[in-house]
């Protein structure tokens, strides 16, 4: 490659996009980003490492040592806010003087710092140029020069610290090491040579007093830039789809295809909303007790800073990012959306991952969507005998053969979807289905069919089916027995025409069941060998006010004829890991450990309902109980 024959290297692009949607069938459609639809550039918020090819396709940009790095990349002058994120390249100096720094990486030797660095009488010792490529590249010789009118004027002494992008102090900014220290310089031309190595960040310190000009820095390497990451902007369609399937195609590249030690990887995930932002502001409402409410993003920025709260992911309008998915061999891989819908936004973002020989190229990325089939559709779940649970999460029996009832409520809405003639309830264990009713005042409906499967069961309408006009209410009740301590009875909306599933949010779907969840916990197990398992107060404000503020989780542990790991922890309602409480070997006795409302960060979790869990471990298997804990602010 030669040395200005490569694509350029995108870096943060913000540019204007437009849909791409090909019919895959009549109630389907799919938007495509690279190959066969609108190109990587379009919908991108950031690019970095990454180059788009000839064809089309994203992969990891592959410098020839002819190559000069900085030329590769889109520089932005002034001073790095975030030093870990990857972004585009930022370049500064320290000094008081007007003009741009930017001149030293604009790729031309006739535009150089000019006269900023000239003044008659002014000690130039300590002037400091940084740059941050914004990723990490392979490098091996870094380069310096005034421009060719340049004359005497050039640096006599220097310094040139470097930082590979993975090393930060607890600051998070860059622990730099010396890569060349010069108290004495006589070539204008400073030519530095290196082992190969990655490099991002570069502080080239002026240590000679006179006067001196930079014309151009360059940074030459050879192979793949090993980290590379895409993320696109809030991707709006015109209208709130279901999302079906997301489909792409990765490919090996580099020296080491037939061989053993072939590696690289790309990673991808996505989410979706049903606004315009995936973050939630809050302001502070006290400033005593620091309690918060949530406001507008123009709420956020308008406020004082004393009044600016948290901002904390919004996980009532976006999902979370899907798991990744991880592409490390020659496939197209296709994989099942579990996001909720109806929703116009969506957002994706892709990590690459490689060495300087072998990387992976994502020739494509199509994403399966269909229209709404109802404009909103909640449900909610309860024991058939237990409509009103206390905190509001059912509990049951581990188990325990149990009737639950599975309530929807679904509004067909102004402008309404396209209907739908099934349901699909997701169990932990094989279900037997029970009754169909329709209705407030819930008239038996004899379904069209019914299927129960080990893990899920499916019942469809068609002689009934949900149109236009109509909202409705729906019960399925139903038996099955639960085997997790949380267990969630996820549901989508069926449609037998050819539309994809729409997933069911939980919420209020009936006045006569208090639940307003999915999830399922169990009440109890173990209670030989765990006694009283308390919480005081069940809920907690920890606000500092020095009331309420943890929650002490007593109990007893009998009939320990040896010592036993113990652990005291709090998930939340999905069963993630929120807080180790305590981890400990211990005997019989009665324990006490505290919980401050805080995650393994230390940050202050959301306000809501928490799990609390005690498990022991013996030698006859593990023994665990759970609580509800709420916290409030």
């Amino acid at each position: 490659m030669t040395r200005n024959s490569f694509p350029r290297l995108l870096s943060a692009v913000v540019l204007s996009w437009s849909i791409t949607a090909i019919p895959v069938a009549s109630q389907t459609d799919v938007w495509v980003v690279g190959k066969g639809g609108q190109a990587w550039e379009v919908p991108a918020e950031v690019i970095a490492g990454l180059v788009v090819g000839d064809d089309g396709e994203l992969r990891p940009v592959n410098f020839g040592l002819e190559d000069n790095v900085i030329q590769a990349i889109t520089w932005q002058d002034s001073r790095t806010v975030d030093f870990i994120s990857e972004s585009q390249g930022h370049v500064w100096d320290n000094a008081a003087t007007q003009g741009s720094p930017a001149v030293i990486v604009d790729g031309d030797a006739t535009t150089t710092t000019g006269d900023r660095f000239k003044t008659f009488g002014i000690d130039q010792t300590g002037r400091i140029f940084t740059l941050d490529l914004g990723a990490s590249f392979p490098a091996s010789q870094i380069n310096f020069f005034p421009s060719p009118q340049g004359g005497i004027d050039f640096v006599r002494a220097y310094s040139i610290e470097i930082n590979d992008g993975r090393l930060y102090n607890t600051r998070n900014t860059p622990i730099y090491e010396t890569l060349r220290l010069v108290e004495l310089n006589r070539d204008p031309q400073v030519d530095i040579r290196f082992p190969p190595q990655l490099l991002r960040f570069i502080k080239l310190t002026v240590r000679s007093p006179g006067p001196f000009e930079i014309a151009e820095i360059e940074v030459h390497g050879e192979g793949f830039v090993p980290r590379g990451s895409y993320l696109s902007k809030l991707i709006e369609l015109p209208d709130p789809v279901n999302y079906g399937q997301l489909t792409f195609k990765a490919k090996r590249i580099g020296s080491k295809l037939g061989g053993s030690h072939a590696g690289g990887s790309v990673t991808v995930q996505m989410r979706n909303g049903s606004d315009e932002t995936p973050l939630e502001y809050y302001q502070i409402v006290d400033l005593e007790t620091g309690a918060e409410r949530v406001v507008t993003q123009k709420e956020y920025k308008a406020a004082t800073t004393e009044e600016r709260g948290s901002i904390r992911p919004d996980l009532t309008n976006w999902s979370p990012w899907t798991a990744p998915i991880v592409a490390d061999a020659d496939s197209v891989y296709n994989v099942r959306l579990e996001l909720p819908g109806p929703r116009p936004f969506f957002q994706y973002r892709l990590a690459f991952e490689g060495t300087a020989t072998d990387g992976v190229q994502i020739d494509s990325l199509a994403i399966t969507n269909s229209p709404a089939l109802a404009a909103q559709a909640v449900a909610e779940v309860a024991l058939l005998d237990d409509p009103n649970p206390v905190f509001g999460l059912p509990s049951v029996r581990a188990g325990v053969d149990t009737i639950f009832t599975y309530d929807v409520r679904v509004d067909m809405g102004a402008d309404p979807g396209t209907g739908f003639d099934g349901l699909r309830i997701e169990t932990s264990a094989a279900a037997e289905f029970v009754k169909l009713e329709f209705g407030p005042d819930r008239l038996n409906v004899t379904p069209d069919s019914v299927r129960a499967r080990a893990d899920e069961l499916l019942v469809y309408f068609p002689t009934n089916r949900i149109t236009e006009g109509r909202d409705e209410r729906l019960r399925v009740t139903f038996r099955t027995r639960l085997f997790l301590f949380s267990s969630e009875f996820s549901g989508q909306l069926l449609d037998s025409h050819g539309s994809l599933p729409q997933a069911l949010a939980a919420g209020d779907a009936t006045e006569d069941v208090g639940s307003n969840t999915l999830r399922m916990v169990f009440d109890r197990a173990g209670e030989d060998l765990v006694q009283g398992f308390d919480i005081v107060p069940p809920v907690i404000t920890p606000n500092g006010d020095g009331v309420n503020d943890e929650a002490v989780f007593t109990f007893a542990l009998i009939h320990l004829v040896q010592p036993a790991v113990t652990q005291v922890a709090v998930y939340d309602l999905s069963g993630r890991l929120v807080r180790e409480v305590s981890s400990e070997t211990v005997t019989a006795g009665i324990y006490a450990p505290a919980w401050d409302g805080t995650d393994e960060a230390g940050s202050s979790v959301p306000p809501g309902v928490y799990l609390a869990r005690i498990n022991v471990e013996t030698a006859t298997g593990d023994i665990t109980k759970t609580r509800l804990v709420r916290v409030a602010y």
